[in-house]
Parts: structure tokens; sequence; C-alpha cells
């Protein structure tokens, strides 16, 4: 590969077995209850908490491999985040895994803080592609372990390690602080989402009373018919059941050149059927522009002369959401009839109260959209100094200083 030729000075070509060691010790007469998951996005985590519930049979783990601190677990599932299986290092506890992971140990400590990086450039995963078997299952590859620990990898100098290890961590403590930071902002508004939309919390300018009515009362609430058979490429965007986020935001990869069945500015969308375990049925998106969404099948088309914004916001919250829920039917692929939303029932302040509510709201949504953006590019500056770093194409200033 031409990743190995013209090599940066001080820098070595070495076969991951050389500085690593397969890790085989097994959880014999089930010693270790902690079972741990090897996530692409977020590392080594405790698999009932990630999953909200026990995924392995916790009588049926002695075959699982122990993970101590500072172990590197390899999992070859693929995804969109690790297209050839992420390997991460377990910071949380010592714990077990399933015997489809890798488990090795890297003694150095410096040389594994600059390895926990180098498995996530393209370098690395170049390599194991050329290796990789990927079989019947298309979301798993198969490597064995002699060609696993045979891969190669770029190795600077010991202080060029540090370096680079230091300069990258400092990219993450960045990217975790504006991680922490939107989790806060997001706590706030729900919590102030709990307050105004249900009057605990007032603006004083606002005196009068609540009224309770029913959603078919305010809103006039239809369906579409599927657009499957004109997807292609297009000007248009197509909403169907997966086009709502569990954030109540419009997530759109379909296109068309159809023009019909348009949704109109201020329109709430909402997914009627739910294949996904539930996580999105119920919850509403604003149409923000008119001319071009195409409304599909497994959606409530919502109309009404209210305040968009203000009832999106309602129907999203806990309160509301959590009994729409309650009416939900079936089991593989859950249900909404259009007569459970109609008679869904809800507590309206008048209209300039919900415009001023919704604004709010709004205000709280740009904070955290702006943050989000800022993550975003945080994180592509990391991966873009990641690959030239780890490549030796630019060189710490330790380096620069000794040359």
């Amino acid at each position: 590969m031409s990743e190995f030729k013209n090599l940066p000075s001080g820098w070595k070509v070495m076969r991951l077995g050389d500085v690593a060691e397969k890790s085989i010790l097994k959880n014999r007469n089930n010693l270790i209850k902690l079972v741990l998951s090897n996530s692409a996005i977020d590392g080594l985590v405790a698999q009932n908490e990630y999953f909200d519930k026990d995924i392995a049979n916790k009588e049926n783990i002695q075959d699982y491999y122990i993970v101590d601190l500072g172990d590197f677990v390899y999992n070859p599932r693929i995804s969109q985040s690790a297209p050839t299986g992420p390997i991460n290092r377990n910071m949380l506890s010592k714990g077990i895994v399933s015997p489809l992971y890798t488990v090795f140990t890297v003694q150095d400590e410096i040389l594994a803080k600059f390895l926990a990086y180098f498995f996530k450039t393209i370098v690395w995963q170049n390599q194991v592609k050329s290796v990789a078997n990927y079989g019947a299952r298309y979301d798993r590859i198969n490597i064995t372990d002699n060609a696993f620990f045979s891969l190669k990898i770029l190795l600077p100098p010991l202080d060029e390690q540090k370096k680079i290890a230091e300069i990258l961590s400092t990219c993450d403590e960045a990217i975790n602080l504006t991680i922490n930071l939107i989790e806060s902002k997001k706590q706030f508004k729900k919590a102030l989402m709990q307050n105004l939309l249900t009057a605990k919390i007032r603006f004083p300018q606002f005196k009068d009373e609540w009224e309770e009515t029913k959603l078919g009362e305010i809103c006039d609430i239809s369906t579409g018919t599927s657009k499957s058979r004109f997807i292609g490429d297009g000007k248009f965007y197509i909403v169907d059941m997966g086009s709502i986020t569990q954030d109540g935001l419009l997530n759109l990869t379909k296109t068309t050149n159809l023009s019909q069945d348009f949704l109109d500015f201020g329109d709430l969308v909402m997914p009627k059927d739910d294949i996904g375990g539930g996580k999105i049925i119920g919850k509403v998106a604003v149409i923000d522009k008119d001319n071009t969404y195409v409304l599909s099948d497994h959606i409530f088309r919502i109309k009404t002369t209210e305040n968009s914004n203000f009832l999106a916001y309602l129907i999203n919250s806990d309160l509301i959401n959590k009994k729409i829920r309650r009416e939900v039917s079936g089991t593989a692929q859950l249900g909404l009839s259009k007569r459970t939303i109609e008679n869904l029932k809800i507590k309206l302040p008048n209209l300039k109260e919900q415009q001023k509510i919704a604004e709010v709201l709004t205000a709280c949504d740009d904070e955290i959209n702006l943050l989000n953006l800022k993550l975003e590019n945080l994180k592509k500056q990391k991966q873009g100094l990641m690959q030239k770093l780890l490549k030796g194409e630019i060189r710490t200033c330790y380096v620069k200083k000794a040359m």
C-alpha cells in the first residue's frame, strides 16, 4: 500500500501482533457480571444501560472474554461510523464481552493512546478491507486472528506518538465539552417545556384560563398514499414513516419529481406507524415551506389554525406523547388510528400566548442547533487533523524542533 512507502523520517512499519497480545481469558464460573458492548460512536458501554435491557443471557456468559481496563476491543460489526468495525479501549470498568469480539492488550501506555486514534484512520480501514471476508452477513466482516494481528501499523518515534495523542486528546476534550453543553441545554429546554406547556409558569401579561379541547376539534387530520414507485432523483422530498425523528425533526432521504400531495407551510406531520420500536410514533415535525415536501403513506397530515410550532412542542412533550403511546396497537408494526389522534385531549392557551411560548422554546432550539453545528465542525476538524497526523503528513512541533 502507498501509505507504507516514503515514510517520514524516524517512522517505521510494524505488525499489530508485534506490539499487541490477544486476550483469551474467559469468564469461567460467571464471576464477572458486567457485560460490555462496543459501540461505534460511544465506545465501550454497559450493555444493559445502552440498550435499556440485558441482551446477554446472564446464565450463559462463561465463554465471554474478560476485558481489563485499558484493553482494546474489536467489534466486527460494520456501520457508517465504523466501516470496518470499531476498535475502542475499555476506559469504563473491568467487564466481559461477547466471544464474537476480539480483545487485545498493548502494554505501552503511550503507544496504546496513539493506536486508539490510529485504528480510526483510513490507512487502518483500507488494510482491514483488503483481508476481510464479508460472508453471508452484510453487517459483519470475518477476519482470522492471524490476518488481524498481521495488519500493519505506522509508528512514529515514541515522543511524537505522545505528542500526537495529546493533540488529538485536546480535540476530544473540546468535543466532549460541547456534547455536555448540548445535553445541558436539552435538559434546560425539557424542564422549561414541562413548566410552560402545563401553565405552571406563565408570562405575566397572560391571565386567561387555558381551555381543554380535542385535537380533532382544532385540526384536520388526513393520510397520504404510498409514493414508493415515484422515488428517484428529484427536486421534492417524500415524507414517510422514516422522515420524522424521535426529536420531532425532519429527516429526509427520499426524493421525487412527483408534483402532487404537497404539504403546506405550517402543516404538522406525524408517523402513524412504526417498525423501529416505537420511538417515532406519535411525534410531529413542522413543515417549514410550501411546494417542497410530498405526503406519503404511514403519515398523518395535521392542519390547524392554532400556532403550529406551539402545537408541535405540546404533542412532542412527555406528557402528551406518553398519552399517545398508550393508545398504540400492534407488536411487530405499531400503529395509531386517526380516531385516537382526533380524540386526544389537550389544553390550549390563546393564540398570543401560544406564540410567546413557541418563540421561547424555538430560541432554545436555535441555541442547541448552533451547538450541534459547532460539534459537527469540531468532529470534522479532528478527523482531518487525525488522518494527516497519523500518516505523518503533518508533523508535530516536537519533530520540527528535533529536525
